[in-house]
């Protein structure tokens, strides 16, 4: 069972970076939208088109969605990072991110997938059980 946590470690972590990347995109998006004194900043966002302009509501929308990927992201690697390191705590975080994968259907496998790694027996001990503090 410990190849199926590193292997939802590795995937988290990526994940993660995808999410990050994703809603700094997102945001710098937002911000370029209807502006010429920001047309400096639209040509640097890939994907932006020039002519695209935001309808009433649009713009805080996307702020909105971009922000709370930066936060799922952020969640994520914080609780890749303390998976690895085996924090009791971890594994029900990992559940709950877990769970919250089931909004889409693009992420409902790996959400899955998780909560199974992380609700099997082994997995239950491998986190409660203490590794010492230092080796000295």
């Amino acid at each position: 069972m410990s190849e199926h946590i590193r292997a939802v470690f590795v995937v988290s972590i990526l994940r993660s970076i995808i999410e990050l990347l994703g809603g700094v995109w997102v945001l710098l998006v937002s911000w370029s939208w209807g502006s010429p004194a920001r047309d400096g900043l639209a040509r640097l966002v890939p994907g932006h088109h020039p002519d695209a302009r935001p309808i009433g509501g649009d713009r805080e929308a996307f702020v909105i969605l971009g922000c709370a990927l930066i936060l799922l992201g952020v969640a994520r690697f914080v609780q890749s990072l303390s998976s690895l390191r085996v924090k009791e705590w971890a594994r029900r975080f990992g559940q709950v991110l877990a769970i919250l994968d089931f909004v889409t259907p693009l992420t409902l496998p790996l959400g899955l997938w998780a909560l199974l790694v992380y609700r099997h027996p082994d997995t239950r001990d491998h986190f409660r059980e203490r590794r010492p503090a230092s080796a000295t």
